[in-house]
């Protein structure tokens, strides 16, 4: 809490402002005063404003000519509020407290934080933003499910696929594209069945 006091009293010093940087803060014309007022008014020891808990607490010395509060005279300790009026003798001084952000200012809110996105998060959006961005695919349902159907080759149990050779398509696509070449029809294993069977049938010499 900062605390100080304006002059009020008309004349040269008025507007003054005298902050209040030790406590107990000593008012008197004693040598051992923090503020020492020129004026046969004011005792030696006159008062001490005193911070305490957060508080401002005037406290008079049985002084001559006595400590007033807004024209209410101080016996023994009174605390002191915002813009109250403190007269010590002949001089009048205005009370000035700042204790941080005022009741009449809103409090200022938190800063906010960006959300904070895993790999993981970022790596979801990402699949979910290409798959918005397809046209191409298919239809999905409400659980965002491909819907329609899907041919499979399946092997039978057991079964492996054959090596094929390396350059065997290649080669193959090479024959087929060679002018002059009948393709191949109908069914190949049949044909070479019926010519077994041909060759079986044939009289023995």
């Amino acid at each position: 809490m900062k605390v100080s006091l304006v002059v009020l009293t008309p004349g040269k010093t008025e507007g003054k402002i005298i902050p209040i940087s030790v406590s107990p803060f000593l008012i008197g014309r004693d040598p051992q005063c923090h503020l020492r007022p020129a004026s046969p008014l004011v005792s030696k020891k006159h008062c001490s404003l005193t911070v305490r808990e957060g508080k401002l607490v005037a406290r008079d010395f049985n002084s001559t000519n006595g400590t007033f509060v807004n024209d209410q005279q101080i016996k023994g300790e009174m605390e002191l509020l915002h813009q109250d009026r403190l007269r010590v003798g002949s001089l009048l001084f205005g009370v000035k407290l700042e204790t941080g952000v005022g009741v009449d200012q809103p409090t200022p809110l938190p800063p906010t934080k960006a959300p904070v996105f895993s790999a993981d998060d970022e790596a979801a959006a990402a699949a979910l933003l290409s798959g918005a961005d397809d046209t191409s695919a298919g239809s999905v349902d409400e659980q965002g499910v491909p819907t329609g159907d899907t041919m499979m080759e399946q092997l039978p149990t057991g079964e492996s696929p054959s090596p094929e050779p390396v350059g065997a398509k290649a080669e193959a696509g090479k024959a087929d594209s060679k002018p002059g070449l009948p393709k191949p029809s109908g069914d190949t294993s049949s044909a070479a069945k019926a010519i077994l069977d041909k060759y079986l049938r044939r009289p023995r010499q």
